[in-house]
This record gives C-alpha cells, structure tokens and sequence, in this order.
C-alpha cells in the first residue's frame, strides 16, 4: 500500500530549486524549530487553520458559528483561540468563511497519487531539463512517503531533487538520496550551540551527514546558507563554513541567501508573533564581503541562489 502523507501544496510551474521548470511539492512536517523559518505554516506535521485578516470583510460568520467560541473578530494576529479552537476536525469557521479568509493548511496524499498527479508534467520537465523538488517542511523528516515519490519518478526518467536539513539518522537520509539528482541543504551555523539556539537542535548530526554524503552520493550538492542578521551572518561564521565544505567535493556550491523580510505574513495568519519582525535584509556591501570570503576558499558562490 502506498505511503501517505500531509502536504500543503504542489506548484507545477516553478523555476527555482532546481535546474529547468520544475514542481515544488511541498510537505508538512519538520522537526527543527528554525527562530526565520520561511515557511511556518510547515513545520507541524499534521493539517492547521490559519486566518488571512487581509480577505476578512469582518461578518462574523465564523464566530456564530463557533462551537467553542475561540474567535475574536476584535483580535487580528490571535484571531482564533488556539487553546479552544478544536482544529481542523471541526473546520466550521473555515465552511462558512464567504471570503476565504479562513483555510486549512495541509491535506493527506499518496505517495503514488502525487506521482500520478506529477507525471502529468513530465513532458514540459523534460523538455526544459526541470523536474521534480521535494520540500518542506523536511522531505527526511517523511522519509519512507519520500522515498516513494522520488523512486517512482526517477522511474518515469523525471530529475528528482530534495531541499532537506539533513538532520536525521543516515539510514532514512540514504533511503531518500538514493533516488536523488540533486540535494539542496543548507548549514544554519557552524558553532553547535548557536544552531541549538537557532533552530532547536545541535548541529553534529548535520556536519556527520554532510560528509557521509560526500563519500556516498553521486550526484549534485548544493549548500544554502540563509543570512540571519546578528546570528550566523558575521565573517567568522561564514570563514568556518566554507572552510568545512571547501574539501568536500561533492558540493556544487555555497549560496548565500540575503534575510528574507516576507515570512511575516504567514506568521500573523498564525497567530505568531514573529520574532524577526521589522528586521531588514543585509546591506549589498555586506553581503559582497561574505562572498569574497567563500570565494577565497576557491568555491562556487552565488549571492541569492544558482536557481
């Protein structure tokens, strides 16, 4: 029987992660708690609600008929009382919502049914040398309904990639790479206890699987490293981290990502009070000085992305 999992979306006509057109499948379901996360609304596993105060036109349809009353139409950013909210198991609010500014967040799907769903495409990936990218959220973190996916369409000539932290045990790790072309994965710092700080685990287990990898993995590798200002964005760090991937010769690359700002709508529609509110990306020269830094160890460097 066929794997299933949780995930909030498939983009069918995406032109990052990865070389060519591809589609972005993106799974619920992480289990590092990332202070920037992108992607918020992905890192639980299991399906949610989350409210968009921008389509609300303030009926108040979904407070009437509220089992619990754990709506408050006066409150923007906490609209919905999580701790009387009984979730998606309910989903009144979200039925009756006209405006759609209620919506569930997540939606259970077979590993074959998605590839019957990708296979569609498999031509327009084909022809512009795209194809398929795991996502999240963790596709590691989901390992036997990843590996199902990538095995299928790796068996249907389709280019497979995934974007994971690596942070998991090798053997779930190489059950997924093994029908991989491409692994997208990022190192959040080089000090252990400053990635424990950011994102809720140590880092160890990260490093051990990077070079794992390397000795093991046939295809491309590319390392992402998103600038979190006043945490792992200063000289040192990124010394330490091109440093560590310099010998490794698997790694395609070292991408430096500038802080991304936009991840504060998803929070309010989570009814989270982001912490990285009103902080501002890196200056240019800053950035550039970084990227002097990792070319000087003679590695490929992007600032923004290869893709």
């Amino acid at each position: 029987m066929s794997v299933k999992a949780i995930i909030k979306a498939v983009d069918e006509y995406a032109v990052h992660d990865g070389p060519g057109a591809r589609a972005l499948v993106f799974l619920k379901g992480c289990t590092l708690q990332c202070k920037w996360c992108q992607n918020p609304e992905l890192i639980k596993f299991e399906p949610q609600i989350w409210f968009h105060k921008a389509l609300c036109k303030g009926c108040g349809k979904c407070r009437d008929v509220c089992p619990v009353d754990a709506i408050n139409l006066e409150e923007d950013i906490k609209r919905i009382d999580k701790e009387k909210c009984l979730g998606v198991e309910c989903s009144k609010c979200v039925e009756v919502c006209p405006h759609n500014a209620l919506q569930v967040v997540g939606y259970e799907i077979t590993a074959e049914e998605l590839w019957r769903e990708l296979a569609k495409y498999k031509c327009f990936y084909q022809g512009s040398g795209g194809g398929i990218t795991l996502t999240g959220g963790d596709p590691l973190h989901l390992p036997d309904f990843s590996a199902e996916v990538l095995e299928l369409c790796k068996k249907d000539n389709i280019h497979t990639a995934i974007e994971t932290s690596l942070y998991g045990s090798y053997k779930n790790l190489w059950k997924i790479a093994e029908h991989c072309d491409l692994i997208l994965t990022d190192i959040k710092h080089m000090d252990s206890e400053k990635h424990k700080e950011g994102t809720g685990v140590p880092n160890e287990l990260i490093l051990e699987n990077f070079k794992r990898l390397n000795e093991d993995f046939r295809g491309e590798i590319v390392v992402r490293v998103p600038l979190i200002p006043g945490y792992n964005d200063d000289e040192e760090n990124i010394c330490k981290t091109a440093e560590f991937i310099a010998p490794l010769e698997r790694i395609k690359g070292i991408d430096l990502l500038p802080f991304n700002v936009f991840p504060i709508a998803k929070y309010e529609a989570l009814g989270i009070n982001w912490v990285y509110k009103g902080v501002q990306k890196q200056s240019d020269e800053h950035l550039n000085r970084l990227y002097e830094i990792v070319k000087s160890y003679k590695t490929h460097c992007t600032i923004g992305g290869m893709w």
